[in-house]
């Protein structure tokens, strides 16, 4: 990346582990971290793609809850 004059931006970067809950049950906590030069970016349980909060389990649960919310909010 440094070749290109480009910089990971590690607020803004997010990544997600999924599979199978045999599979994941070999992670200890959310899985491993990604390291990029001296920059760590962690696992997360959940991340936001283009608008859709996205979970481990790629369940929609959290996105449905966030969504129903903020319906709610501005039909007040």
């Amino acid at each position: 990346m440094t070749a290109n004059r480009l910089k990971l931006n590690t607020d803004k970067t997010e990544f997600l582990c999924t599979g199978s809950r045999r599979s994941l049950s070999q992670f200890q906590g959310l899985g491993p971290a990604l390291q990029q030069g001296a920059d760590t970016v962690t696992a997360r349980d959940q991340v936001r793609l283009l608008g859709v909060a996205i979970s481990v389990d790629l369940s929609l649960d959290r996105h449905v809850s966030v969504v129903s919310v903020m319906s709610f909010h501005w039909l007040r």
